[in-house]
């Protein structure tokens, strides 16, 4: 018999307890969804955060990276060129190990682009300004601004630029990674493997065969 009441106790709890949350649901006040959209939208035009700037006023970067180049990022509506390496331009071609012709910028890119893998990317300027040439800076896959992260942006022994050079997809250009480019030439990485110009030579070239106009 005890045990019945208690039984019969329990449902009528239970029992007042889902009409009190069907009573709430009923008079809680529902947002419009033009109104919801509304509100979306406000929130895609807030002011995004402001990072830390060097002595030139360049503005470090953070946030997802869709990869233009094989050594040019977009990130926050800004292209970023890695600085001191060079890839091939997407239309150029090399020569793979068996003397076959690919589209090595395409492949540069692509690499790349396995190399963050769709995570975020943090850049810090370096170098001097270059006329012309927009903003040039050192890049990491990160979780955090520069700013805010003392260990990977405080070096470049991880950054894209070198894994660029050292996996064989781009080279150096003013010596800063002679050695990754030595070991990635030894191992015959990336282009290395077969045979390609200098990207700044299959430019000169391709600007001469340009027909004028």
């Amino acid at each position: 018999m005890r045990r019945s009441t208690i039984l019969i106790g329990l449902l009528v709890v239970a029992g007042l307890a889902a009409a009190a949350a069907f009573a709430y649901d009923a008079a809680r006040p529902r947002v419009h969804p033009i109104k919801a959209a509304d509100a979306r939208e406000h929130d895609l035009d807030a002011p995004q955060p402001q990072f830390a700037r060097d002595a030139e006023g360049r503005a470090e970067l953070f946030g997802p990276a869709r990869v233009v180049e094989g050594d040019v990022l977009e990130i926050q509506g800004m292209r970023a060129r890695l600085w001191t390496i060079d890839a091939p331009d997407l239309a150029q071609t090399c020569l793979d190990k068996d003397g076959a012709s690919f589209a090595c910028g395409q492949a540069a890119r692509a690499h790349l682009e396995k190399l963050i893998a769709g995570r975020k990317v943090a850049c810090r300027p370096e170098g001097p300004p270059q006329d012309g040439d927009g903003w040039q800076g050192l890049c990491f896959v990160a979780d955090a601004p520069c700013a805010d992260a003392a260990g990977p942006c405080a070096s470049d022994l991880a950054s894209l630029n070198l894994a660029m050079v050292r996996q064989g997809w781009a080279v150096d250009l003013e010596g800063q990674y002679s050695e990754p480019e030595s070991d990635a030439q030894a191992d015959r990485a990336g282009l290395w493997a077969g045979r390609f110009d200098e990207p700044e030579v299959w430019r000169a070239r391709a600007k001469t065969a340009a027909p004028a106009g």
